[in-house]
């Protein structure tokens, strides 16, 4: 039996070598374009990440500092709050002080030294009575 390279002449053998061995050629370019493609599209991607970290690295900032001058206010807000709770308790105090001495005011009537006058301070004063000005309250 004949082979096939014995059936054929030796410039058709060649040709076929030949275009076998282009063939491989052109794959073994094309294999390196798409790897260069590949790595290229990896150097995007990754310059696009850290492009992204940097502006979420930035972002946070922004928001720990936007949070810490909240946490600041909040601080002062709850300070000043306490105080008005205290002067609150302060004046609810005096308050429930001065309801006890008008409730024993009118419970035991008005004191005998001021007659009425107490409810009417304005009536204190009998008419018959003479205010004198000093010389000190000229110069109000």
């Amino acid at each position: 039996m004949m082979s096939l390279a014995q059936g054929s002449s030796g410039s058709e053998a060649d040709a076929r070598y030949l275009g076998t061995d282009e063939k491989k050629r052109r794959r073994m370019q094309s294999n390196r374009e798409s790897a260069r493609r590949s790595r290229m599209r990896k150097q995007k991607h990754l310059e696009d990440l850290t492009r992204e970290i940097g502006e979420l690295e930035r972002e946070n900032r922004e928001i720990v500092k936007a949070y810490n001058a909240k946490a600041q206010a909040h601080h002062g807000l709850q300070s000043e709050n306490d105080t008005l709770l205290a002067e609150k308790a302060a004046l609810m105090d005096h308050l429930n002080g001065m309801e006890s001495i008008i409730g024993n005011f009118n419970k035991n009537g008005p004191c005998q030294r001021f007659g009425s006058g107490v409810q009417e301070p304005w009536l204190v004063h009998s008419p018959s009575q003479q205010i004198m000005a000093s010389a000190s309250m000229s110069r109000i």
